[in-house]
């Protein structure tokens, strides 16, 4: 079976042409490439000899492929005459044909409507049947629940018919979903007023176990909670019946003033709720804990925490007084440093570190102020020490000392840049701005000593004795700086 590539093969060519007969079928065929490619076959004259042998063998080979197809050339016309009747004949067929096919997918389309029609019936049918068996459901849950909680109330609070209650409560809650429709308001107060009455009864339970230190109860009351999906409620019974009491009386403006340790001794007294009133909760949810799912730390105790002081002791965040600042501030970074050992998990621990609350503290402690109180302080004596002419009088009656500054600006500028990094200064949260005020401080100290060269004493001998004086400070200087910043 002869392919589409062989109805375009040229015919063979004499053996001696000097270019391949096939370059002739490139879909990229160029005159100037060929001529380029067929360069070193000959001269040009040698080309068009062998091109014009070639194009005879071409009209040799066309005029005997007429030949072979003269006869149907001839009888094209004949075998035309009625062919147009020939189509006619079977263009009714096929219309017929076509109409029947239509019919048939009409009626298939039809059919397939139908069908839907009944599968959406059937599915709503279906719908309606589930709807109204969780209905029956949802009301001999009502009167069971019901029935669980009456007595609870009437006595000493049962957890094992709290656990019960608990489980039929998610029964119920479950099938509401699928028979909302089907239920009068009547029922769903019911249903609402029941799940409060539980988790006032659980919630009694809580903090019963609580005080009571009963271990194995405040477990099955948290086990309870997480069956019902309720651990932030409580997590927010906690802060609210326990946290938040002790808190009250603990964080004020009047507790900070009246206790003899400062801000370290309510920091103390913060800490001692943990270790008092969270021991059991802590030993029962933490990493390595029997139940999951609760962070008592962070979401009661921290956000309790943080609120009141935030409202009840603002007073501390306040970087008027820079001293005083500093201490609160490094007090404060040893108080947040004792909850992350309490906490321990380090997934925990920056769960905490990402809590809006932390960062919404962290942003309280006014920084940048603190620090630009302190670059008023610092930059201000080095300002007023470089503001001062030299006393030539005391310049040229001592003797140049290696060992020590004889000049008093070299002496402030090495205190200035030793106070930016001493303790009860410099913070590690504003490194960055140490660093800048340091660099700003020899750069000050730069161009008083550029000043102080350009402006010498007349005297030639007093000038030597100033550069001179000026090269032991700046070598003693330059000495002692990597000393107090030690990056």
């Amino acid at each position: 079976m002869s392919t589409g590539r062989d109805l375009f093969s040229l015919p063979a060519g004499p053996a001696e042409l000097c270019f391949d007969k096939n370059e002739f079928m490139k879909k990229t065929f160029s005159v100037d490439e060929f001529l380029h490619e067929n360069r070193n076959a000959g001269s040009l004259e040698i080309i068009r000899d062998d091109l014009g042998v070639y194009l005879k063998v071409l009209r040799s080979a066309m005029i005997e492929l007429i030949n072979q197809d003269y006869a149907d050339f001839v009888d094209l016309s004949a075998n035309l005459i009625g062919l147009d009747q020939q189509i006619g004949g079977i263009g009714g067929p096929l219309e017929k044909l076509r109409e029947e096919i239509v019919a048939v997918r009409d009626a298939l389309e039809g059919t397939m409507g139908d069908i839907s029609d009944c599968l959406e019936q059937k599915k709503a049918l279906r719908g309606y049947k589930k709807g109204l068996q969780s209905l029956g459901k949802v009301q001999g849950a009502l009167v069971k629940l019901e029935s669980l909680l009456r007595p609870a109330a009437a006595e000493e609070i049962n957890p094992t018919l709290l656990e019960r209650a608990a489980l039929e409560s998610i029964q119920l809650q479950f099938n509401i979903k699928f028979c909302s429709e089907f239920l009068n308001q009547d029922q769903l107060n019911k249903s609402e007023e029941l799940k409060a009455s539980l988790l006032a009864q659980i919630k009694g339970y809580f903090l019963r176990t609580l005080k009571q230190n009963d271990l194995d109860g405040l477990e099955r009351c948290l086990r309870i909670y997480c069956t019902l999906d309720e651990c932030g409620t409580a997590e927010e019974v906690f802060k609210t019946e326990i946290v938040s009491p002790y808190m009250g009386r603990v964080v004020s403006e009047s507790g900070l003033q009246n206790s003899p340790q400062g801000l370290t001794g309510i920091y103390n007294q913060i800490l001692d709720f943990i270790s008092l009133n969270m021991k059991n909760l802590l030993a029962l949810t933490k990493k390595n804990g029997k139940v999951k799912g609760y962070n008592f730390i962070v979401q009661s105790f921290w956000t309790e925490v943080e609120r009141r002081m935030e409202t009840n002791m603002s007073s501390i965040f306040a970087p008027g007084n820079p001293e005083s600042f500093y201490q609160k501030y490094k007090c404060t970074l040893e108080f947040l440093e004792r909850i992350e050992l309490i906490i321990e998990d380090p997934s925990e621990i920056a769960a905490f570190k990402s809590h809006q609350q932390y960062k919404s503290f962290q942003v309280r402690w006014n920084l940048p102020v603190y620090f630009q109180i302190r670059f008023q302080e610092i930059g201000s004596n080095l300002e007023k020490s470089c503001g001062r002419e030299l006393d030539a009088p005391k310049f040229t009656s001592q003797q140049i000392s290696p060992a020590q500054f004889n000049l008093l600006q070299f002496s402030v500028a090495l205190t200035c840049i030793s106070s930016c990094w001493q303790d009860g200064i410099y913070l590690p949260q504003l490194f960055h701005r140490f660093l800048k005020l340091t660099l700003q401080l020899l750069s000050r100290i730069t161009t008083w000593i550029d000043s102080a060269i350009t402006s010498p004493p007349q005297d030639p001998s007093l000038k030597l004795k100033l550069l001179a004086t000026l090269f032991s400070d700046i070598t003693n200087l330059s000495r002692k700086i990597p000393q107090i910043v030690n990056l």
